[in-house]
Order: structure tokens, then C-alpha cells, then sequence
């Protein structure tokens, strides 16, 4: 019994000397480093799918809401979008934490900002959970039926504005045909004008206000210029019959009239024939500047009336009463005279009193 004692008293004392080896070898005031926290976004966002992978969603949450609260936006797209999915998914499955209905509002939130950023995002595929996926399809179909309602109501409005416009074009069009009828059977002038020559004008004796049609101004210059130069001449004519020179000399006081005595009578009458040549002159020289500046370029020979519609259909309204000419034909020349007035100098026989002659004629 004594050694059986003994031996006990041996294995206690070992196996107490083991249980207290490995302690004593540790050293003291030792412990297992914690993980350290996350400092920027995208180690938040790992940190965050890290927690999400283990169930996690109350760490989840304290990672994401943070950076997305009050509609704030991560840097990176991708990367806001990756945060608003998993932040959605975690919690909408914390039931721990929080109640049904602010579960479901909060991830209805972040969902909506998902899709508000664009109209073609999609979640990808058997990642996140069930209710993640039943929540994004309700809002989806939400979303598409407000936007169908959206594209009725603008459809109704685009055709009632057609149908306005349609009634608008029918009345402005049945307008446009009344007034294009009253345009055509309206009847306008027309007026076939010629060409004149100022040439012509500048023939004195009248002659070019007659040709611009004022006869009465054309009569007076006739008669003034007539009146003076007859005069003129006739006192030319007898004073060259009353008075001769003596032999050839041309020298002051040469000429000798009959039946006077001093010469007065004859300086008197040379005056005259001088003022009766000035006025003669004076007369022409007005004649043909004043037919220059009243000119009439042009002379109105036919004036008459046609509709329009009769106008636009070929642009004479006689070509219908015309004679139809061969085709390859070309056709024939018009007169000069329906253009432009041309002035036609040609001799003509003369009668004086005397005898016979040549004389000139002017036609125009």
C-alpha cells in the first residue's frame, strides 16, 4: 500500500509538472493582433463583401451606409455600384436588426438610385439572395409602368397636336386654292414696249419731240427755229441784192450799198441778220438738249389685257393662235423694228421752185 501511495503521489506531481512546462516557456503579457479597420473606400468595400460572404450584415451595413449616405457617391462608378447591390442585399436580410418595413424602404432606396443612374441596369445573376431579386423586379415593373403611362399620355398628346395640325393644313390648303383660283382669273396688262433711238433726238427743227410723242413742244421749236432763220436769211438775202463790193476786197468799208449815203442802214440791218443767227442757234441748241433730257428710252406700242393663268401657261398668250412650226425647225428671225427704233437716212427726190433735186428723208 505504501507503494502504491508513493507511485500516485509521482504521476500527480509529473503531470502537474506538465500542465505548468508550456506556460511557464510562453512569454508573458502576450497576445493575438486584431485585424486592422479599413481605411479607404475600396478596402471598405472588401472589408464589406468579406462580411456580406460570411452573413454578416449588420457589419455590412456599418462599412456601406456611410459612404452612400445622403446620396453621396463613391468615386469610382463600379464601385458605387458595387456598394449600393451588396449594401441593398445586406439589408434587406438583416432581420435581426431591423423591421420588415424599414428593411424594405431602405433597400427600395438604394435600388432606385441603381436604376436611377441608368434605365438599362441589371444585377447580375445568382449572387445576391431571393428577396434582393424579388424586390428589383417589383420596382423594375414600377418603373416600366410609369414610364409606359409616361409614353401614352405623350403619344395621346403628339396625336391630337397631328390631328390639329392635319385640320390647320386642310384649311390653310383649301384657302390656298381659293386665292390661287381668284390669282389666276385676275387680269393684268401687258404692255409690248420697243427700244427708241436717242440718236434721233438729236435732230433739231422739232424733230426729236415729235419722236418722244410731245407734238406741241416739237410745233413750237419748228416755228421759233423756222421763224429765225428765215428771217436771218431773208435778211441776208436782201442785203447781199442791194449791196456789192468793190472788185474783191473784203476790207472794212469795201462794201457799197445803193441809195445810201453813211452806211447806217447797213450796219443796222447786219446787226439784225447777226441777233436773227444767234436766236436761230440758241433755238437749236435748246431744241436738242431739251428733247435729250426729256428722252423716252422706251415706247409703249401695244397694251392689253390677259389672265394670269393664260400668262404661266406658255408666257405669250397668242402662242396658241400661232402657227405650229416643224420640229428641228428653228424659228424665225423677229424684226428689228418690234425691238429697237432704228434710224433710216435715204435720198428722196426734191422739188423747188425752180427746178428739181436730191433731198434726204429720215425715217424712224
Amino acid at each position: 500500500m505504501r507503494w502504491l501511495s508513493i507511485r500516485l503521489v509521482a504521476l500527480a506531481a509529473a503531470a502537474t509538472f506538465t500542465a505548468v512546462s508550456p506556460a511557464a516557456a510562453r512569454p508573458p503579457n502576450t497576445r493575438t493582433p486584431a485585424p486592422a479597420e479599413p481605411n479607404t473606400e475600396n478596402e471598405k468595400v472588401e472589408a464589406a463583401i468579406r462580411a456580406w460572404s460570411s452573413g454578416d450584415w449588420a457589419r455590412v451595413r456599418i462599412l456601406l451606409e456611410p459612404l452612400v449616405q445622403g446620396d453621396r457617391n463613391l468615386a469610382e462608378p463600379l464601385l458605387n455600384e458595387t456598394a449600393l447591390r451588396y449594401l441593398a442585399d445586406a439589408t434587406i436580410q438583416d432581420e435581426a436588426t431591423l423591421d420588415a418595413p424599414i428593411r424594405v424602404e431602405l433597400a427600395t432606396g438604394y435600388i432606385q438610385r441603381l436604376l436611377s443612374s441608368s434605365d438599362d441596369w441589371r444585377p447580375p445573376a445568382d449572387i445576391h439572395g431571393r428577396q434582393f431579386y424579388d424586390l428589383y423586379n417589383k420596382l423594375r415593373e414600377q418603373r416600366d409602368t410609369a414610364r409606359a403611362r409616361v409614353c401614352i399620355g405623350e403619344l395621346a398628346s403628339c396625336d391630337a397636336d397631328k390631328a390639329e395640325a392635319s385640320a390647320r393644313l386642310t384649311r390653310l390648303q383649301n384657302d390656298y386654292a381659293v386665292l390661287k383660283k381668284a390669282f389666276d382669273e385676275e387680269e393684268v396688262e401687258v404692255r409690248e414696249k420697243v427700244a427708241r433711238n436717242r440718236a434721233v433726238a438729236l435732230i433739231p427743227f422739232g424733230v426729236g419731240h415729235f419722236y418722244n410723242g410731245r407734238k406741241r413742244l416739237g410745233a413750237a421749236f419748228l416755228a421759233s427755229e423756222l421763224l429765225f432763220g428765215g428771217v436771218g436769211l431773208g435778211l441776208f438775202i436782201a442785203r447781199s441784192f442791194k449791196c456789192s463790193r468793190e472788185g474783191i476786197s473784203f476790207k472794212p468799208g469795201a462794201l457799197t450799198c445803193q441809195g445810201e449815203g453813211d452806211g447806217k442802214p447797213v450796219v443796222l440791218q447786219r446787226n439784225a441778220e447777226q441777233t436773227m443767227g444767234l436766236l436761230f442757234l440758241g433755238a437749236v441748241a435748246l431744241d436738242i438738249v431739251l428733247a435729250q433730257v426729256t428722252f423716252r428710252p422706251f415706247l409703249t406700242v401695244k397694251s392689253t389685257r390677259y389672265r394670269r393663268q393664260d400668262l404661266d401657261k406658255g408666257g405669250d398668250p397668242d402662242a396658241s393662235k400661232a402657227p405650229r412650226r416643224r420640229p428641228g425647225k428653228a424659228p424665225a428671225p423677229t424684226s428689228r423694228v418690234r425691238t429697237r427704233d432704228i434710224l433710216r437716212v435715204a435720198p428722196a427726190p426734191a422739188y423747188i421752185p425752180g427746178g428739181a433735186g436730191f433731198g434726204v428723208s429720215l425715217r424712224f
